[in-house]
């Protein structure tokens, strides 16, 4: 790839944790240019596709300046948990504005880790709750405002006010944002206890019946977003089959 974009998910996303995907993509694509886009809580809950758009500038003007350097760069895009859907779909959708770099063409593997969940209001939670302080008064006084944030916000989505997960799975598997020519590839835990296997899998289900080249590779053990911790050999060998072989289609669930 000439260009891998990771979109982080929000809560346990430490540079620590980052870095053993940088550190494992520059080992395994050297000559490639990383762009990390981080996320937060806010983003996915309060924050109008309007405002965040102009946080997502830097973003779009690398990506414009990688594809009119190069007519045939390619990417492959990275995105963990729905913090990183959340990313994706609305810089995806704000690249349609961009005449000057077609980044749906360039686009040829997308890596959904850990992603897309649902809309559900423990989801949302469960997910921000990560973020919270681990030690008391600080836990107690975010839990205290934290939940009724969660609260508005879900209900704000759920009326429509809001875009939520919902709206983000059916953007992801929009030709209109992501092209026709992207592979798939679905990376995912069997006892994940924020974004179950079956939403998962839904949606690699939707995708291949919309004929995209879909492979799924589930872990037996391993907790949400830390697949490389688990079995870091496997993870990375399963990255690297995804964007060698174009013909790749796994049908259900593959144990490489």
């Amino acid at each position: 790839p000439s260009l891998i974009i990771l979109c982080t998910w929000y809560g346990g996303a430490t540079p620590r944790r980052v870095s053993k995907y940088t550190t494992g993509y520059r080992q395994c694509y050297p000559g490639a240019a990383i762009l990390l886009i981080n996320t937060c809580f806010r983003d996915f809950t309060v924050r109008s596709l309007h405002s965040i758009d102009p946080n997502l500038a830097p973003a779009r003007e690398l990506i414009t300046r990688v594809l009119q350097a190069n007519p045939d760069a390619t990417i492959l895009l990275h995105l963990f948990s729905n913090g990183g859907c959340n990313t994706i779909t609305q810089l995806a959708r704000s690249m349609t504005t961009t005449k000057s770099a077609d980044f749906r063409s360039a686009l040829k593997l997308m890596i959904f880790d850990c992603c897309p969940g649902d809309s559900s209001f423990q989801r949302l939670y469960g997910a921000a709750a990560v973020a919270l302080p681990t030690t008391q008064p600080g836990r107690a006084v975010g839990t205290a405002f934290l939940y009724p944030t969660a609260r508005i916000a879900h209900a704000m989505q759920t009326v429509g006010l809001m875009r939520s997960i919902d709206d983000y799975r059916v953007d992801l598997n929009d030709p209109r944002f992501f092209g026709t020519e992207a592979r798939r590839l679905y990376l995912y835990s069997l006892t994940d206890d924020m974004i179950p296997w079956v939403d998962v899998e839904g949606h690699m289900n939707d995708a291949r019946q919309k004929g995209y080249s879909v492979m799924g590779v589930s872990f037996e053990d391993s907790r949400h977003c830390g697949l490389v911790m688990g079995n870091e050999l496997r993870y990375w060998n399963a990255i690297q089959r995804a964007w060698e072989d174009p013909e790749m289609d796994v049908s259900g669930r593959s144990k490489l």
